[in-house]
């Protein structure tokens, strides 16, 4: 039985992540289509830096700069829930391991709200109460051959504190690309 999109954690999530396998899918990961593998509150965008390569020729004074090696920062996810699975540790133990593909191709999509999250009591209708618009999101980061590099799978233990699925997970990849709706 599907549940309430008012009491889905995911629905709530501004970036829903998810991870399709690059070649033989070796690991588990499962691909979420319009449902999200997971959500996360907090995510770091991708940077993208270019050293300067410096030249100096014959007589010349000063040197010349040129564009250098390109190079691409790890990304962070933090605070996430996951759709009642271990994908995301099962991954990175593929990756500790080697015993299998690895690298995937992880799709970010932001979503932006149309309005606050405050609504009337008297509203008890099992629409979507986040006021995202999960069809269409404003803007897709897509990171190719990724994997991860560090997995914090849930809060310091607090018996205060509420638990969510992921506490944090780095990635880091080698190229990335961004769509804009």
């Amino acid at each position: 039985m599907a549940r309430a999109q008012e009491t889905d954690f995911l629905s709530s999530m501004r970036f829903h992540v998810d991870v399709v396998p690059v070649g033989n899918g070796q690991h588990t990961l499962r691909t979420g289509g319009n449902t999200p593998q997971a959500g996360f509150t907090n995510v770091s965008t991708p940077e993208l830096t270019v050293d300067p390569a410096e030249y100096k020729e014959g007589q010349m004074v000063y040197t010349r700069k040129f564009p250098g090696n390109p190079s691409v920062s790890d990304i962070t996810m933090s605070r996430g829930v996951a759709r009642a699975d271990s994908s995301f540790w099962d991954w990175a133990r593929v990756v500790v391991e080697g015993s299998g593909d690895y690298r995937a191709t992880v799709s970010i999509k932001h979503y932006h709200r149309d309005t606050s999250l405050t609504r009337g009591v008297a509203d008890r209708s099992l629409e979507n109460k986040t006021d995202l618009d999960l069809n269409s999101p404003a803007r897709v980061y897509k990171l190719y051959e990724a994997f991860p590099v560090r997995h914090k799978v849930a809060a310091d233990l607090d018996g205060t504190a509420s638990e969510i699925s992921i506490m944090e997970l780095d990635v880091t990849y080698e190229s990335f690309e961004i769509e804009e709706s």
